[in-house]
């Protein structure tokens, strides 16, 4: 259904396509995860879940400092989250660049404290909150995006044992 139009990026569980859907014509993101490469089937079901728990925990929340969700699919082998194309760099790439001016990073915490503020008013924590999933615009607009390990508030909590987000 969408006509892809280049890779954006690639992570450890797959990778970012920039695509247009020419239905609407709109330009999205697209989050795969190749499902065939996984080692079993229980990490296959545990890789799809993880996707689609993503797509379910973000696509309840509309808020301008939260990555759009806009459709999940699934083929036989790969598990697609379909997203807002987001025009910037994650707050980790630009910290890389060299030291932030004072104010900008009270401008990333500013927006990403009112999304959280959101998302935790709407019952969904992230519990995953680092500066590679946060990206910056080109007009400075602050998204946070990555809600694979979130968690809906009516939801059961994972094992009180398990290690969740990046520990590191």
């Amino acid at each position: 259904r969408y006509r892809i139009l280049g890779e954006i990026g690639r992570g450890a569980m797959g990778v970012v396509y920039r695509a247009e859907d020419p239905a609407i014509g709109r330009i999205v993101a697209i989050k795969t995860i190749r499902l065939s490469d996984a080692a079993s089937e229980q990490e296959r079901v545990f890789l799809r879940d993880r996707l689609f728990r993503e797509a379910r925990s973000a696509g309840i929340l509309s808020h301008p400092g939260i990555v759009t969700i806009y459709d999940i699919t699934q083929s036989e082998h790969v598990a697609c989250v379909v997203m807002e194309d987001v025009e910037g760099t994650t707050l980790y790439d630009r910290m890389t660049d060299g030291p932030l001016e004072s104010t900008e990073v009270l401008s990333i915490l500013e927006q990403t404290a009112a999304a959280l503020d959101y998302a935790h008013g709407k019952g969904v924590l992230h519990r995953d909150i680092k500066p590679a999933n946060l990206m910056v615009t080109t007009d400075n607009i602050t998204k946070v995006m990555d809600f694979g390990i979130a968690r809906i508030a009516s939801q059961k909590t994972a094992t009180t044992s398990m290690v969740l987000g990046t520990p590191s």
